[in-house]
């Protein structure tokens, strides 16, 4: 889980699953709450965040909280830079990873406004060079359901990730591989998607990806922290990045022409607050296209799908969410906004793997008065059976809330058992006992085995408040 781009997008995916079985479920009626005195209110941020610092660990974070038109919070905790001891705030800049996933977005619905592209638009006409993926359509990338690979899975990918690559040659990587399934068929999270998109936009603008969100987004919006992220962070805000979890250490290095549409921005946490106040008012796009982009989508035969136009819908206690989280060698990034209540978040950590989603519903819950999530247990990893591990073997077929298939595999490596979902790359697992596992880079997910006869049959995931289980395949 430390390769990089390549493997902490499985959290994206999987955080996507449990918002998804969110999003299809009746939803709850939103308990009573009593939002809390300002004043009080900040003294419970500032409680949460320095907890999370220390229990995540991060290495340092910046917190943004506004409920209505109050700024509850907007500061800096832990350190931008352990080696210089440098402080994060307000100012510091961070790589967002798939929160770029939005801005891409934009940028196409913008030229769909315009009536320079339709949703309709197939990469037949848009890339042809590409004519495996011919039939794929621009809203099939926006939403996921397109079925192309997931370069960032790639071995060919990973071995040259810290390479300075040309867009044709990471896209190389995959477009002589088979599609995971039929177009519209099925969600299935795929940075290739968005990747493509910003090919789309070159070649419809004939201006560089960079280049168009810097003249059309950030210059606008005077957003003067964003930008394509340098290779190395040099800059005087800018943030060092870590790895964890567990003790951090420097991340490893990544070439920023790989992440690309998919993952390649940086900016402060206040700029990002700038997209969101725009974004939402349609001074970035019209506001009937604003809103196809932040509900969820559907498949070809009409179910639902939590996963919008580079946005995600979910729900807190009942309440509407609006979503998107970012991951990325050393940086993990979410921010959301409630709609129907006016509260707005972001948490953006230069540690990956500290899961900051956690600390970012909490702070949405603290506004509104509800309860909070408790943190997650510790992994305390017990010996693994023998039995066990010759019984868990194989693939399991999970089935999503909106029908789609998503394959698990499970595998032995050296003395213990990895998991690896289609199109994702492997991660490792650790036993807890009761034929029942857990990942590091999220203590509050369990994937539990029910063996019948030394062998087992079925696979029963729990995570973020989300439940699916599936057969073992043949």
């Amino acid at each position: 889980m430390r390769l990089a781009l390549a493997a902490v997008l499985l959290v994206a995916c999987r955080a996507l699953a449990a918002q998804a079985a969110a999003a299809t479920a009746p939803p709850p009626t939103p308990p009573a709450a009593t939002p809390p005195p300002l004043a009080e209110l900040r003294t419970r941020v500032d409680s949460l965040a320095e907890a999370f610092r220390r229990e995540a660990p991060a290495v340092g974070l910046t917190v943004a909280l506004l409920r209505g038109a109050d700024t509850v919070a907007l500061r800096g905790y832990g350190l931008a830079d352990r080696a210089a001891n440098r402080p994060a705030a307000p100012a510091t800049v961070y790589r967002v990873g798939s929160i770029t996933k939005q801005f891409t977005a934009a940028l196409i619905l913008q030229a769909v406004d315009a009536g320079r592209l339709r949703l309709t638009d197939t990469l037949g006409a848009l890339l042809p060079e590409y004519p495996r993926w011919g039939r794929v359509t621009v809203r099939q990338l926006l939403n996921h359901t397109a079925g192309l690979p997931n370069y960032t899975a790639a071995a060919a990918w990973q071995v040259r990730m810290r390479e300075p690559l040309a867009p044709d040659t990471v896209l190389a990587t995959v477009a002589d591989a088979p599609l995971a399934f039929t177009p519209g068929e099925r969600f299935q999270y795929s940075n290739t998607n968005y990747f493509v998109l910003g090919r789309v936009l070159e070649r419809v603008t004939g201006r560089p990806y960079a280049e168009l969100v810097r003249t059309r987004l950030f210059a606008p919006l005077g957003m003067r922290s964003a930008s394509y992220c340098p290779d190395t962070p040099a800059g005087p805000n800018d943030a060092r990045g870590y790895d964890g979890p567990g003790d951090p250490r420097d991340a490893a290095p990544l070439s920023m022409t790989g992440p690309y549409s998919a993952g390649a921005l940086c900016m402060a946490v206040p700029d990002y607050l700038r997209w969101q106040a725009a974004l939402t008012s349609g001074r970035v796009i019209r506001p009937a296209t604003y809103a196809g982009m932040s509900r969820g989508d559907s498949l070809a035969s009409g179910a639902p799908i939590a996963y919008g136009w580079g946005l995600v819908t979910g729900s807190l206690a009942g309440r509407r969410v609006v979503d998107h989280g970012g991951d990325i060698n050393g940086f993990s990034a979410d921010a959301f906004w409630l709609p129907d209540d006016g509260v707005r978040v972001a948490v953006f950590t230069n540690t990956l793997g500290s899961v900051p989603a956690r600390l970012a519903r909490n702070l949405a819950a603290a506004a509104l008065g509800l309860p909070l999530q408790a943190p997650p247990p510790r992994l305390v990893a017990a010996p693994l059976p023998d039995s066990v591990r010759d019984a868990v073997p194989g693939t399991y077929r999970l089935r999503l809330p909106n029908g789609a298939e998503l394959p698990l595999t499970l595998r032995v490596e050296g003395a213990g058992v990895t998991a690896q979902a289609a199109g994702q790359p492997a991660f490792p697992l650790t036993y807890l006992g009761d034929h029942t596992f857990g990942a590091a880079f999220d203590p509050s997910l369990r994937l539990r085995i029910v063996v019948e006869g030394g062998r087992g049959v079925r696979a029963v995931l729990n995570q973020g408040g989300g439940t699916v289980e599936g057969a073992r395949a043949p």
